[in-house]
């Protein structure tokens, strides 16, 4: 399929327009985005959860039937199987699980939550619910790219005409808006970690500056060694991190608050989903804040961490994609969480740099975590950079992590809780994408209820 320059020409210039009302009228930029979220996300929030919810369910479910054996396409896997892992945690989830470890639990202890139900906010928001959207999308570009033969699915599924050109649109803004909050999480850290290591106090303006730098020499450096090699330097030093906070503060109180809540979850799990506050107006603006916020963000990145999911899934099995994809991340950031969470509140830290210096104060871990963060950091913008490329034209990669950057820095200038507005903006741009990917789905059943797939489909019960 020949690629579409106008489709790209209209989403840069929905970024530019973006970059220059957040630029120039920051106070009603903020503004129209927190009339957005209070009357749409507030109300309609449940279009993110539900969908979530069912797809988490059902694939798990597939996974016992004889469709688990599915193929997306043929020979062996392209990365093995701790490379493939150590990818999709770097790009799904890495950097936000190192920047709100501490913080959300936190905000919620401190909101007057207990801290096993602060936990358990936190395992909702980063278990299941976000997880599931990454599976999905894998697998359905997967299948349409492997199985169908479909080389860009995002346009030819719904047509190819002018819905599917604004729905393009849509899915790349949202990507370089994802990517911007990820900015942002890498700024501030690095920032402190220069002040604490160097004694050098540098603009996060400059900073973004320089990681974006990091990120295109990435993308240079192609797949099989940028952001393969990124991923697995980076699944090490976060489980070094890990490991040290689960041994410097509590390991027995540690694992009993896991093994208790674990279950919790999962028997909650259907409930805290299906959340809707029906009754309670201050239930709803809750869950406008942190679910629905935190789930109509995931929808943001679903694209982009799909796609990506789908580009080095080739030669796996449906199966494979359930467990690697969805159940075994969904479980480590509940884990994840219960470590920092707790580690946290014991020791009084404020965020996880605070949390590393109060344990080490040779700064050896606070070094750790500034080079995973860096290292995080420049892997999602990098695979980001990919996926963009993918779905509009050849050599743009370096063109949308500059885009990423600069959308970035403007957010930076904002007052505020920064991570709070991007958040808010992504939750915002995921509307229009969520309707899109609820389309392609429907779209892609249809066209396997023709018939239109390969044969191994129909077999797989032989």
């Amino acid at each position: 399929m020949k690629r579409n320059f106008s489709t790209t020409i209209a989403t840069i210039a929905t970024i530019i327009a973006l970059i220059g009302f957040a630029a120039l009228a920051p106070e009603p930029f903020q503004a129209l985005l927190n009339t957005i979220k209070v009357n749409v996300i507030g109300n309609l929030g449940f279009i993110f959860t539900y969908p979530a919810f069912v797809v988490s369910v059902g694939f798990v479910l597939l996974m016992l039937t004889p469709l688990g054996r599915l193929r997306f396409g043929e020979g062996a896997p392209e990365f093995s199987t701790l490379a493939w892992l150590g990818m999709l945690f770097a790009t799904g989830m890495g950097i936000g699980l190192v920047t709100w470890g501490v913080l959300e639990p936190r905000y919620h202890v401190e909101a007057g939550s207990s801290t096993d139900q602060a936990l358990l906010y936190a395992f909702n928001h980063w278990g299941l619910l976000a997880w599931s959207g990454y599976l999905a999308i894998g697998v359905l570009f997967a299948h349409a790219m492997y199985n169908l033969n479909i080389a860009k699915p995002a346009e030819s599924l719904l047509g190819g005409g002018f819905l599917s050109k604004l729905n393009l649109v849509s899915l790349v803004v949202s990507t370089v808006i994802g990517l911007s909050l990820t900015f942002s999480y890498a700024a501030e850290p690095l920032q402190k970690s220069l002040v604490q290591f160097v004694g050098i106090d540098i603009s996060p303006t400059l900073i973004i500056v320089v990681l974006t730098g990091f990120a295109i020499a990435s993308s240079a450096s192609g797949l099989n060694r940028g952001i393969k090699w990124l991923s697995n330097y980076n699944t090490l030093f976060a489980l070094v991190l890990m490991f040290s906070v689960f041994l410097l503060t509590n390991p027995g109180e540690i694992l009993s608050t896991f093994g208790r809540l674990l279950p919790e979850y999962l028997l909650s799990y259907p409930a805290m989903a299906t959340d809707i506050g029906l009754g309670d107006p201050e239930r709803k603006a809750w869950l406008a804040d942190w679910l629905y916020a935190f789930e109509a963000s995931w929808y943001g990145w679903f694209i982009f961490t799909g796609v990506f999911i789908a580009r080095i899934s080739r030669g796996r099995t449906l199966r494979q994609l359930v467990l690697g994809v969805m159940l075994v991340p969904s479980l480590f950031s509940c884990l994840w969480f219960t470590v920092f969470g707790l580690g946290g509140l014991e020791t009084g830290a404020k965020d996880v740099f605070e949390l590393m210096a109060s344990l080490d104060q040779y700064g050896v871990l606070s070094a750790i975590l500034a080079l995973n963060i860096l290292l995080f950091f420049v892997t999602s913008a990098d695979s980001a950079g990919l996926v963009c490329e993918m779905l509009t034209v050849e050599r743009s990669r370096a063109f949308w992590i500059v885009a990423m950057a600069s959308l970035a820095i403007v957010i930076n200038w904002l007052d505020g809780d920064i991570f709070k507005v991007i958040l808010t903006l992504i939750s915002v741009a995921a509307i229009p994408v969520a309707f899109g990917i609820f389309a392609m789905g429907a779209a892609f059943i249809l066209r396997l209820r023709r018939g239109n797939h390969d044969d191994s489909v129909l077999n797989l019960a032989k």
